[in-house]
């Protein structure tokens, strides 16, 4: 053993020193080391599955050949988003009809106004969108009309209400799909071919094929809704728009416009400019909301 008498005091002094300094500082990393473990094992324990899905949103408003922009959108704000959940709509002034631009305009203000919307009260919020449909019947008496799309998105889930012709498409794993039947005619007409064994073509030849059945400015409107919420998953794409935007771009080639990894931006400008690429001439009006489901921890 090294013999510490034969040093001078003052080196044995800074020994003991320098060893009391090293003790201090083991300890005080002992302690840091279990804080951060500390730490890290209720932040783990915390977020044990995967963050939530929130919604990253965007939309496009053109018109077409149209004199009159007859389209109007709706999204709610985004601060209530955590409290209300999200609400996108669009609804459509019907042709042929005056004051179309003017219906529905009044249908996403009167959304608008009556928002925020309980996620889990189906059949009252069904009631809201018939009330405001009665009002419309009020003022023109089936003189003028507009379509409307909905979405509700709440804690991953969805709920979706629609009159009209108007779309909810949701794309998922390359793959889009209409949530909402078309109210027209022709939906009808296929209907009632297949219940009697005809062919379901002869319903496209007919000339009220495009004509509708229900939409906002009927008295008593039927107002086509979701039993139950649909449970969304991490980069689906809603898009909540006018008929504009599909009789222009089929359904089934709206997936050939987009890249999956772009934001909701680049989503709803690959659209836009897909529709006017066509260079429909008698392109509709067409509008869109469209909403990418993005994961985040906030």
């Amino acid at each position: 053993m090294f013999d510490y008498s034969i040093l001078p005091d003052e080196t044995v002094s800074a020994i003991i020193v320098a060893l009391v300094l090293f003790a201090f500082s083991f300890v005080f990393f002992l302690i840091c080391s279990l804080y951060s473990l500390i730490k890290y094992m209720v932040y783990t324990n915390k977020h044990k599955e995967k963050p939530g899905l929130i919604c990253d949103v965007a939309y496009f408003h053109e018109r077409g050949k149209r004199e009159n922009q007859e389209d109007s959108i709706y999204v709610s704000p985004m601060d209530k988003v955590e409290e209300t959940g999200f609400v996108a709509a669009c609804s459509d002034g019907m042709g042929g009809l005056l004051n179309g631009e003017v219906v529905s305009k009044y249908v996403t203000d009167s959304l608008s106004e009556r928002f925020p919307y309980k996620f889990d009260a189906q059949e009252d919020n069904s009631r809201i969108i018939s009330e405001i449909s009665n009002k419309v019947y009020e003022e023109y008496h089936l003189g003028a009309g507009a379509t409307l799309v909905m979405v509700h998105i709440y804690d991953g889930y969805m709920n979706f209400y629609s009159l009209g012709d108007s779309n909810i498409i949701l794309i998922r794993n390359n793959r889009a799909t209409l949530l909402n039947y078309k109210q027209n005619y022709i939906t009808l007409m296929i209907k009632k071919c297949a219940e009697s064994g005809m062919d379901t073509g002869l319903a496209y030849k007919d000339n009220r094929a495009k004509g509708l059945i229900d939409f906002v400015g009927n008295l008593d409107c039927n107002v086509l809704k979701t039993s139950r919420p649909l449970r969304l998953i991490e980069n689906d794409i809603i898009i909540v728009s006018s008929d504009g935007v599909t009789d222009s771009m089929p359904l089934n080639r709206i997936v050939n416009y987009i890249h999956f990894d772009q934001n909701a931006i680049g989503i709803a400008r690959s659209l836009k400019y897909a529709v006017r690429a066509r260079k429909n001439p008698r392109q509709d009006n067409y509008s869109a909301v469209v909403i990418k489901m993005k994961r985040s921890f906030v």
